[in-house]
């Protein structure tokens, strides 16, 4: 990296939440989830904290759920302190 080139600092993540909301609406649970992906459970825990997944594993969801990947993920800001 070269002195004019500045370093990107990342200040969002990737959150779940809506996952778990949909799950809960269609009255699944996340074997159920598993189940009907064809998904293993490391990613399910994965999911769980907020981790990072491909997005072969996240077009799984939304084509085993029939939904878009709108209705299950979103970005949340990282609370830096600044």
């Amino acid at each position: 990296m070269n002195n004019n080139q500045t370093k990107l600092k990342i200040n969002y993540k990737m959150s779940y939440k809506k996952l778990w909301k949909l799950l809960i609406d269609r009255g699944m649970q996340k074997k159920d989830l598993q189940k009907q992906c064809d998904i293993s459970a490391a990613s399910i825990a994965k999911l769980g904290k907020n981790a990072n997944v491909t997005t072969d594993l996240l077009i799984k969801i939304c084509s085993g759920l029939n939904c878009n990947l709108a209705d299950i993920c979103e970005t949340e800001r990282i609370n830096t302190g600044e």
